[in-house]
């Protein structure tokens, strides 16, 4: 199973920001995004929140495996025809 430390790593690589950035957009410093990415600590609540809108907007989902996959692959829109 793959650790919260990997999965903030891919949701910023996705993002393709910088650590910088990233926490600005979390709402944390630099030094906690650091320390998330090395594993030292996990998000905490309201940064659990902040990183599921963050994906929510992104289309970003994670498979039970930990694994990152675009919304759209796990929930395919349903195109309608006439006829």
């Amino acid at each position: 199973m793959v650790d919260d430390a990997v999965r903030i790593r891919v949701i910023r690589a996705i993002l393709g920001v910088t650590s910088k950035e990233f926490a600005s957009r979390v709402g944390v410093s630099k030094g906690v995004i650091t320390g998330w990415e090395k594993g030292r600590y996990s998000p905490q609540r309201k940064s659990r929140v902040e990183l599921m809108k963050i994906c929510q907007e992104h289309k970003i989902a994670f498979l039970p495996s930990g694994y990152p996959i675009p919304l759209e692959d796990m929930f395919p829109t349903q195109e309608t025809t006439n006829g």
